[in-house]
């Protein structure tokens, strides 16, 4: 079998591929610097990963001099550490590796692979889709020299503003669920009940999770860039509330040809709120048979430094260097793919 790496010396439009793809980070870095950012370096092993049910960090064990062990993650996303500079800097951003199991090898996964996130003080979600709109439309005039996006056979206009749609609007339009309708599990499973994909599970997110993969995400425009925003709160464990009862969150995701690109956030400021959400994702985790994280106490504290409002986004690298260089596959893109490095 051909490894991708062998590749490299068979196939010059591979070799290609590798030199835009380095291109590509350093247009990302000259975007942030030209704004203002400062470009920031965070751990990669930590004590306490990210709690969310639905991520399964890397486990690792580890000796010190003294051959005591200590036990750690590898970050699914620098979020927590970026989040306790915040106090100190206004804003900032990382490429960072990062790591995820229960991922497949290829399409558009890999268990390894590079995330772009930035953090603006004295912000909101709504000026991190400004952020989002301006970098993307900038690396395509760099890269393909167009306002133009040609990727997945489509010709995808990428100048702004784009395209936006609240979740409560797609489910009603794609789905015909009012998400006001169905707020306890038991609503949710007598609106579903028919569907050929219902299941008997009792935890809402899984239900949504249900309607979205086989309603929502299948209806999604794919002839240009569309912003999905304000996700129900169960969907948005560290973003601020709309309003203090409200039933939605300020986050966003972004899709760009039928892909999920990024997921932002109107940051939760509010330690104490912070706090019990972790507390609520460690009985989901343990519910689902996962490993029960500690809970990071430190970003707690940097939370309790009465942090201004703020906006912040987690996007994949490898994905958006796909859709910039028209690849449908991730194994097509990356060197060292884990398909091939364990899969004899």
């Amino acid at each position: 079998m051909v490894k991708n790496w062998e590749k490299i010396s068979l196939n010059p439009e591979f070799r290609k591929i590798q030199i835009k793809r380095g291109e590509i980070l350093n247009l990302i870095r000259e975007f942030f610097v030209k704004k203002g950012f400062l470009e920031c370096q965070t751990p990669t092993l930590v004590k306490s990963a990210d709690e969310s049910p639905y991520l399964s960090p890397f486990k690792t064990f580890f000796k010190d001099e003294n051959n005591k062990t200590y036990c750690g993650y590898l970050i699914t996303s620098p979020e927590y550490s970026l989040k306790k500079l915040l106090p100190s800097f206004n804003k900032i951003f990382e490429l960072a590796r990062v790591f995820r199991g229960n991922e497949s090898f290829g399409g558009n996964h890999n268990p390894e692979f590079t995330m772009l996130e930035w953090y603006r003080k004295d912000s909101s979600y709504l000026q991190i889709m400004k952020d989002t709109e301006e970098l993307i439309l900038f690396l395509n005039k760099k890269i393909n020299h167009s306002n133009y996006l040609k990727c997945r056979g489509e010709k995808i206009n990428l100048k702004t503003p784009w395209k936006r749609l609240s979740v409560k609007e797609a489910f009603l339009n794609f789905a015909k669920i009012n998400l006001d309708e169905v707020k306890n599990i038991e609503d949710f499973k007598k609106k579903i009940k028919n569907r050929q994909y219902f299941t008997q599970s009792n935890d809402w997110n899984d239900l949504f999770y249900l309607v979205f993969l086989n309603e929502i995400e299948p209806r999604i425009p794919k002839d240009k860039p569309i912003i999905i925003y304000d996700y129900p709160l169960p969907q948005a464990a560290l973003a601020k509330k709309k309003t203090k009862n409200s039933f939605y969150a300020e986050r966003f995701e972004v899709f760009i040809a039928g892909m999920e690109l990024a997921n932002a956030f109107s940051e939760l400021t509010d330690a104490k709120e912070q706090f019990k959400r972790f507390k609520e994702e460690k009985i989901l985790r343990k519910n689902m048979k996962k490993d029960i994280i500690p809970i990071d106490k430190d970003l707690i504290k940097a939370l309790e430094l009465n942090l201004p409002p703020c906006g912040g986004i987690a996007l994949g690298v490898e994905r958006l260097q796909m859709l910039l260089l028209d690849i449908s596959d991730i194994n097509d893109l990356l060197p060292f793919p884990a398909k091939d490095l364990f899969n004899e």
